[in-house]
């Protein structure tokens, strides 16, 4: 695996210099930041498109949480240890719906509108595999939109933030086990971001597939750059398809949210057919890893490209999803008189950058969460609506352990360079950006096995081959570099893991194997790898802020 995928030297490029840089702008990023700014923490917060651009903003169904007379904390618990298959870390995930109670009453006192009856008492919804009603939501379908708003409503109040927009963290900087910052295209200009602390908030990789629910951010970078830098990787294997995204030629994957079949939609074949009360007991409201599967059992079955989610008989449907009521309508369904044509989609990634339950990496001053970490809390396959709730949860703790944490002061000079690297341009990148979807939805889909994978894992290894030893000239050819790093990893988990289980499923392998009830992690080998000024260059460096 490549360390750098720029040539840079860190001497000669604009260097800019915080307490804590934080990278991405969703709610574990915006959280995160947030917290940090109002314990007195002066924070540099980065995205790489806009503020508003994240899986947070898209995000429909809401929150869980047991805030329900009917329900409490261990409900909520052993919902998120069923769902995950074995494999959620029972003490994060009791950490995470206990805490975070606290974290969306925090919310709520900073702005965020959550939908209410008319008495004051919140509007909870439910949906999959949960066994109360316990999804907080805002304005029906627009929870993640909501939340976001708050967010960044509370970033622009606060004066110890700085944002930069329109910046692609390239490369983590690390010597010695520990993480000085990282480089950055910033408007197609290279510079070096240095900081004390480093927070990785990038969100996931949903993009490496041909069908995916997420934006067009969602490219793994983070767990690519961490990668690259010697972060331990775990269970990426564990892809989650949502069961229900649009599935209209010509027209976005858009994501007919969960709370629909909450609210008493049915899944319907070909034929018409209601099929998943033969499949579970919880019929529609299953697992997503096991209602997924069905769809793809019935498409294949019927050779066809999607089947139907019925809704027309939910009183005011339109009215209690208006989101997705209003972006159906514009690819012509109503959703209160048609059926909604549905096919799986890649939707969350539940492993990553493997994480203690403050959110630390095994590499001193980095730190991840949300998507991009793996905390343990999702296990093998993630329990519907914990994202935010891990998101705002593990990006508050991430703040406090960096108050908690005294670093020493950085070795004088140190700098950082790679200056041999290829300069080579690549006309065919686009293409072979579109031919990586497809071999990681060829080969990585719902259903897998070892024969195919190995076909699939070796005609990526040869797209790789193009670009290793290459320095790359755009973000783009940075996404792509990080989809075949990421892609890579996913088939190695996938191949090691010789059992089914949550969301990853192996035609050759179909049931569970206690043995193999354990975490893959992946993790690279760095040497020290930063330079020092001579003693004579040091303090004309620190005046240009490069020391």
């Amino acid at each position: 695996m490549q360390r750098y995928l720029m040539n840079f030297d860190t001497r000669r490029m604009e260097n800019r210099q915080e307490e804590c840089l934080v990278i991405g702008s969703g709610v574990a990023g915006l959280t995160a930041a947030c917290q940090l700014a109002r314990h007195g923490h002066h924070v540099l917060l980065v995205v790489r498109d806009t503020l508003q651009d994240s899986n947070t903003s898209k995000a429909q169904g809401g929150i869980a949480a047991s805030l329900g007379k009917d329900d409490n904390p261990q409900l909520h618990l052993a919902d998120t240890l069923v769902a995950g298959a074995g494999l959620s870390n029972e003490s994060v995930s009791r950490m995470v719906v206990t805490e975070g109670l606290a974290d969306i009453r925090w919310l709520a006192a900073n702005g965020a509108e959550f939908d209410c009856y008319a008495d004051g008492t919140l509007s909870l919804g439910r949906e999959g595999c949960h066994s109360r009603n316990r999804i907080v939501h805002s304005h029906g379908d627009a929870t993640g939109a909501e939340v976001a708003r708050a967010l960044n409503e509370m970033v622009a109040r606060e004066k110890n933030i700085r944002t930069m927009e329109g910046c692609y963290v390239v490369d983590l900087l690390v010597h010695q086990g520990r993480c000085y910052g990282a480089t950055a295209l910033w408007h197609g200009k290279k510079i070096c971001l240095r900081a004390r602390h480093t927070v990785l908030a990038t969100g996931g990789l949903g993009r490496l597939f041909q069908h995916t629910t997420n934006p067009d951010g969602a490219t793994g970078s983070g767990m690519a750059m961490a990668a690259r830098a010697g972060a331990e990787l775990a269970d990426m294997e564990f892809v989650q398809f949502h069961p229900t995204a649009l599935a209209l030629a010509g027209c976005p994957n858009f994501l007919i949210s969960e709370a629909v079949r909450g609210a008493g939609a049915y899944l319907l074949n070909s034929e018409g057919k209601r099929f998943m009360p033969e499949c579970h007991p919880m019929a529609e409201l299953a697992p997503r890893d096991v209602v997924a599967r069905c769809i793809f059992r019935e498409m294949t079955k019927a050779e066809v490209s999607h089947i139907w989610l019925d809704a027309r008989h939910i009183e005011n449907v339109a009215e209690k999803f208006p989101m997705i009521a209003a972006t159906c309508r514009e690819y012509g369904v109503d959703i209160a008189k048609d059926l909604i044509p549905i096919a799986p989609a890649a939707h969350y990634m539940m492993g990553g950058v493997h994480t203690d339950i403050w959110g630390r990496t095994n590499i001193e001053a980095l730190y991840a969460c949300g998507e991009v970490a793996c905390t343990g809390l999702q296990g093998a396959n993630r329990l519907a609506s914990n994202s935010l709730l891990e998101g705002l949860v593990f990006g508050r703790r991430v703040a406090t352990i960096i108050g908690k944490t005294r670093l020493p002061q950085a070795e004088a000079g140190l700098f950082w360079r790679e200056e041999k690297l290829a300069e080579e341009s690549h006309a065919g990148m686009m293409a072979d950006r579109k031919a990586s979807q497809q071999i990681l939805s060829r080969y990585l889909g719902i259903v897998r096995e070892a024969g195919e994978m190995a076909v699939g894992e070796e005609k990526l290894r040869e797209l790789a081959a193009r670009y290793e030893g290459c320095s790359a000239a755009s973000a783009a050819e940075l996404d792509l570099r990080a989809g075949l790093i990421c892609g890579d990893l996913i088939f190695r988990g996938a191949q090691r893991r010789q059992e089914s289980r949550g969301a990853h499923y192996r035609s050759d392998y179909p049931d569970k194997d206690e043995s193999l009830r354990q975490h893959f992690g992946d993790r690279r080998k760095v040497y020290d790898e930063a330079e020092r000024f001579g003693d004579e260059n040091i303090a004309a460096a620190a005046v240009l802020g490069m020391a």
